[in-house]
């Protein structure tokens, strides 16, 4: 068999990692060396794995089979988020990595031939003590099966996929519209937050601006957080496809409320360009110092189930019941939720019985009409 050092190898000097093989059985075996561009150990990992397959293809055209050492959870942890987050440019690749934290500590650093059914049980059990939510629950296995996947794929684990008979749990997601006074209870919560905010504070020192966003664009809490100052283009804030979570380009118009919180916020430009300061992001609002920010909102409003969520729901359902027929097409509506699908779209037109009975005045007009 050809000589594998089994890993990139190092350039002391440089700092950055590069790839030094012999491809092929002997006596035709050849040397292959080449920079890999990283001075990361992880990524160099996951590219040094990648070039020996291609460049065993180019030789046999076909992959090597099998792999010599055993994989611990860490280390497949380590690969599979660098390669989310290299690869792929999955924004919750910070999630996934804070999420595969809390695993080990579970689990262990154990072999991952070693997982079983058990595993998960507890799993379940350590995170529900803990007030997480069964939603979040089923995000973890989630998480952990597209993980074991790409561990298959990538011919570090043979078998069945651990994760792929655990079965979610029943969540009945509440999903609703807040009314203009609640509205205003939770922008005063928010108000008061900023307020009260520490000065090391990060999320609650921008409680209410971020709300406003929420609010006045009806955008995502990722999108919202994420938005950098390149994304804010005249008198729209332009998206890339990579930038929201139907991978399709947004536009959202830019209304006075909306100009106004970017104004307050232009002072605290800093070089990595976004348009909220925070030291974290991503998982920003899936953390636990994060969690204690819609508790207060949820203590200062009186709105027990509160969630950032509702607050685009809010303004989705604003923008289909009350904007429609207004000069607005469905279509407009859906460029700035941006949905691809009407129906996505529709299920915020929810019933009034106001709008109900001009419905059926309409028609009795147009019954009497000679």
């Amino acid at each position: 068999m050809p000589r594998r050092r089994e890993g990139p190898t190092l350039n002391k000097q440089t700092g950055y990692y590069f790839f030094d093989e012999y491809i092929g059985f002997p006596p035709y075996n050849e040397r292959v060396r080449f920079s890999l561009r990283t001075q990361d150990p992880e990524k160099a990992w996951w590219l040094w794995e990648r070039e020996y397959k291609k460049q065993w293809g180019k030789h046999y055209g076909e992959e090597p089979k099998g792999r010599a050492q055993s994989v611990t959870l860490r280390k497949l942890a380590a690969e599979f988020v660098a390669y989310e987050r290299d690869v792929k440019k999955i924004k919750e690749w910070r999630t996934y990595e804070d999420r595969l934290e809390y695993v080990i500590e579970v689990w262990g650093d154990i072999d991952i031939t070693q997982i079983k059914h058990s595993h998960f049980t507890s799993l379940d059990e350590w995170l529900q003590s803990r007030k997480r939510s069964k939603n979040t629950v089923n995000h973890y296995v989630s998480m952990l099966k597209t993980m074991f996947n790409y561990a298959i794929k990538q011919d570090l684990f043979i078998g069945k996929n651990p994760a792929i008979d655990i079965t979610p749990h029943l969540v009945d997601e509440v999903r609703r519209e807040y009314s203009p006074d609640e509205l205003k209870r939770i922008l005063a919560a928010g108000d008061r937050i900023e307020k009260e905010a520490r000065s090391d504070a990060t999320v609650q020192k921008y409680t209410k601006r971020i709300l406003l966003l929420l609010l006045y664009t009806g955008m995502r809490v990722g999108e919202v957080l994420n938005l950098r100052w390149d994304n804010i283009q005249s008198d729209v804030i332009r998206l890339k496809r990579t930038e929201t979570k139907q991978k399709k380009e947004k536009v959202v118009p830019i209304a006075p409320g909306v100009q106004a919180v970017l104004d307050s916020l232009r002072d605290k430009r800093r070089s990595d360009g976004y348009v909220f300061p925070l030291r974290r992001r991503g998982s920003v609002f899936k953390s636990s110092w994060a969690d204690s920010v819609i508790r207060k909102v949820r203590k200062y409003s009186g709105i027990d189930d509160f969630i950032f969520h509702n607050i685009r729901h809010t303004a989705s359902t604003i923008m289909v019941s009350n904007a429609l027929g207004k000069g607005v097409g469905l279509a407009d509506v859906m460029k700035v939720l941006g949905h691809s699908q009407v129906d996505t779209t529709m299920k915020y037109v929810h019933s009034n019985i106001d709008r109900m009975r001009k419905a059926v005045e309409v028609l009795e007009e147009e019954a009497k009409k000679d």
